[in-house]
């Protein structure tokens, strides 16, 4: 579920070396920026192409992304839910392969584990190492509203940036090197085709921020460099601002009221301005202002016909959150959020669209055009003249809660409204479309609008799932009545994580014949209030983090999996050796919590890492060190603990949400991977071949005849395609390649054994309190260095495999031994510390 867990709701060189010490060297030696251009082979300025060109006979590309769907079964006696979806399954299972020794992400949660998906990368190099929120925490950190942790959504366009002050410091898709992640898109369009995205995280518009507005809380004269504002939340230094159709730029920015410091300009008013008058701009961040661009005047200009969406979407935002204002308030979201066409240049199907903008894509990217939101592609996909209904593959029409047409939010993505818009885009001739589907464990209502959790084998569940098999059987067959089959089309499904159910377990009952019947407080997360916690068994840390005019503060994002933030006012983070932060961390590791289902004092840490730690999970960036935890607590997967609201209780049964994810136990981390198609191998159900989220978008490209601008983190799985659709240089040295990549998956996947071991090392790192701290110390040291020798082997390998994949450059034997040799030495140095950590910090 697209459930906002940050504690505040909403909730790719091209030379092989000759030896295997060269080919590190030569890595080292590349440094480079994240995405740097690999050669000649970006079409900068491609002609305008009528038709899709890919290879492999490929005419079609469905992708559909499920979240949390699981192939695995969550009661031993309920058939799994794609067991309950046997048309899917079974479509699968008998024209292609169905691999259930997939992984996700580190950490694992909707928005990191599609966006992995999406471009073969790992979330460090990304930015979305913590989601589907994430917090940044501002240096200096005031301790007051206006320098508190920023709670920014995982979710938003793909060149959205972010800010912790009103002005935009990092990109939300940020590379290692701040640069913005490169589009997932981008190899079709350069291709001639055009893509449709259907509710994809952050390949269509994921919010309707346009403007930010306050009023005047006290009459400006004429002449006055300083105005009284009701709030300051948002405005920035820097910004433009209109009051009253006067545009002034701010200088700086105070506090709020009539009393407060207010906003200072850079140079005093022409007009005088009366008490209560709107005061707004465009808001940087929102997505409505990044596609649609702002009026000269901002809200003082609406209506405006040539910004007509950003006035929508702001006036919307205006209204006050009355039952009588609700359905005009969530029209911005039906008519612009979750549907978008990239078109290729010179595509006739956006030629009134908007300007598809990606200026950091390596190669450039312009002249292309895109449409977004319903109220541009249902009137293009039903050739009427407004944005009228779509129907749905059980005969419903698509509308959000108020029966407004178009997108029906997220949680509303049913099987039946998501496959209906693939049907519609590929009818009209958009040939490659990206669709999400939402969780059938949880009971939605009819849009989205509500949202309860369901147990295994619930009749609920039960009934949601019969739907979306019905909705697959009627798809499977309105795709065969247009031509559109396993023979000219390459079909990928995915999901995003797994998940762990909280509830009791029903042992009388397959949910199928006999529904699992759940009775009150039988279902649903442990919510735990961490500051509660922490104030009641730690004395120390309650006087330093958390009473009145406490010197230091924490936050944590909200999950089974919190992220923990340590700030000192007046400063920044708290250092990874400060005696606060380790003092905290060893706390931590003793952390109870009495669990409402057996009245049990259970121990809530499972493992634990800190920035050291974090890079050997992929879940540090340098893109925007704001956004890095002070450390990651895995803890009893039963719980979710949070610090918001600040009422929560100590502990209790949260009915809402029963599917916990982030964490690390095998039935978050294990997932499924399908593809059906040309140059697909039909090989059925494949239990063995280990593979990740980033492994997805290189295997789509190489069957394709596609390929990015950048080095994936993820491998072609050469073991689904068919032996004359593997690139060739792959089809050699059969025996070592497969050592090669399993032992490449072990060091550098987030649930590789490097990592989890790793992981081992940093809880007793942590957990230690030796004299002098030498325990941790000594740990600590280790595991810097295996990260630093794990890297330079893993870009070697990487680098080998997608030269080899698409570049066709010839396969070392003597160069591949020696990097699986490296890697094993590894492996097994870090294998003995976790087996021993008390030896190894000797």
């Amino acid at each position: 579920m697209k459930k906002m867990s940050d504690g505040k709701f909403a909730r790719r060189l091209r030379s092989i070396a000759r030896t295997a010490t060269a080919v590190l060297l030569s890595v080292a030696m590349a440094g480079a920026p994240a995405f740097a251009k690999k050669g000649d082979n970006v079409n900068q300025n491609p002609d305008p192409a009528a038709d899709c060109q890919l290879n492999g006979g490929v005419q079609h590309v469905i992708y559909i992304q499920f979240d949390n769907t699981h192939f695995r079964r969550d009661n031993p006696n309920v058939p799994s839910d794609l067991e309950q979806m046997p048309h899917l399954l079974n479509f699968i299972k008998d024209n292609g392969t169905l691999l259930t020794n997939d992984h996700t992400v580190l950490i694992s949660h909707t928005a990191g584990g599609i966006l992995s998906s999406l471009t073969g990368l790992y979330p460090d190099r990304h930015g979305q190492t913590v989601s589907n929120s994430y917090v940044r925490t501002p240096n200096p950190f005031t301790g007051t509203a206006a320098g508190n942790f920023a709670f920014p959504s995982s979710f938003g366009y793909w060149t959205d940036s972010v800010s912790s002050t009103g002005t935009p410091t990092a990109f939300n898709m940020v590379g290692p090197d701040g640069t913005n992640a490169p589009a997932p898109w981008v190899p079709y369009t350069r291709a001639g085709c055009d893509v449709g995205a259907i509710a994809t995280a952050n390949i269509v518009l994921e919010n309707t921020k346009a403007a930010i507005f306050t009023s005047l809380a006290a009459a400006a004269a004429a002449g006055a460099t300083n105005i009284k504002v009701a709030s300051v939340t948002g405005f920035a230094v820097g910004q433009v601002v209109s009051i009253d159709s006067e545009l002034a730029t701010i200088l700086s920015v105070g506090t709020a009221g009539a009393g407060g410091t207010g906003i200072t300009l850079t140079a005093g008013l022409t007009n005088a301005h009366a008490s209560g008058h709107r005061v707004s701009t465009a808001d940087p961040t929102g997505d409505i202002t990044k596609v649609f661009g702002a009026p000269a005047n901002f809200l003082d200009s609406c209506p405006d016909a040539t910004h007509a969406q950003w006035c929508e979407a702001a006036v919307a935002a205006t209204l006050p959150n009355t039952a009588a204002n609700a359905a005009a308030k969530a029209k911005p979201q039906a008519d612009f959020v979750g549907f978008a066409i990239h078109c290729a240049q010179g595509s006739p199907n956006c030629a009134n669209g908007h300007d598809d903008l990606l200026p950091q894509e390596v190669g450039g990217y312009t002249g292309f055009k895109g449409l977004f939101g319903a109220q541009e592609i249902n009137p293009f996909l039903n050739g009427t003249p407004g944005n009228m209904n779509l129907t749905d593959l059980l005969g419903d029409p698509i509308a959000d809660p108020f029966g407004q047409p178009g997108f029906p939010g997220f949680d509303g993505m049913f099987a039946s409204v998501s496959l209906a818009y693939i049907v519609e885009m590929q009818k009209k001739g958009i040939p490659v479309t990206y669709a999400y589907i939402s969780d059938a464990h949880d009971f939605h209502g009819v849009a989205g609008n509500q949202h309860v959790a369901f147990g295994p084998g619930d009749q609920g569940y039960v009934d949601q799932l019969k739907s979306y098999d019905d909705a697959f059987a009627a798809f499977f067959q309105k795709l065969a009545d247009m031509g559109i089959t396993k023979d000219n089309t390459l079909f990928v499904f995915t999901v995003d994580e797994g998940d762990h159910f909280v509830g009791v377990q029903k042992n009388n009952c397959d949910g199928v014949v006999t529904p699992c019947v759940y009775g009150a407080n039988e279902v649903g997360e442990i919510n735990a209030n961490i500051d509660t916690l922490v104030g009641d068994q730690f004395p120390s840390l309650k006087t330093n983090f958390l009473v009145a005019g406490a010197p230091n503060a924490f936050t944590v994002h909200g999950d089974d999996a919190p992220t923990f933030y340590l700030a000192k006012k007046g400063a920044g983070m708290l250092g990874q050796t400060d005696p606060l932060t380790r003092e905290f961390e060893r706390s931590m590791a003793l952390l109870t919590a009495v669990n409402p289902y057996t009245l049990a004092t259970d121990n809530l840490m499972v493992k634990m890492a800190d920035q050291t730690g974090m890079k050997a999970l992929h879940m540090f960036t340098t893109g925007d060190p704001t956004r890095n935890p002070t450390f990651v607590y895995f803890a009893d997967a039963n719980y979710f603990l949070t610090d918001f609201p600040t009422n929560t209780c100590k502990t209790c049964i949260n009915p809402l949400f029963a599917w916990n994810h982030g964490d690390i136990q095998p039935e978050i981390a294990n997932t499924w991977l399908g593809f059906v198609g040309p140059g697909v191998s039909e090989r059925g159900q494949d239990a063995v071949t280990w593979t990740d989220h980033t492994d997805v978008r290189p295997t789509i490209l190489a069957l394709l005849g596609l390929e990015d601008t950048y080095v994936h983190d993820g491998r072609v799985l050469f073991e689904v395609i068919d032996q004359d659709a593997t690139p060739v240089r792959l089809r050699g040295h059969e025996h070592t390649v497969s050592q090669l990549v399993d032992v490449y998956k072990k060091i550098n996947a987030p649930f590789g054994n490097l990592s989890l071991d790793s992981l081992t090392v940093s809880t007793s790192a942590l957990s230690s309190n030796a004299a002098g701290d030498a325990t941790y110390t000594t740990l600590q040291n280790k595991i810097a260095g295996w990260v630093t020798r794990r890297d330079t082997i893993a870009a070697a390998i990487k680098n080998m495999l997608n030269d080899a994949a698409f570049n066709d450059a010839n396969l070392s034997e003597v160069q591949m031994r020696q990097l699986i040799q490296q890697a094993n030495h590894l492996l097994a140095e870090v294998a003995g510390c976790a087996a021993n950590t008390t030896l190894c910090a000797l």
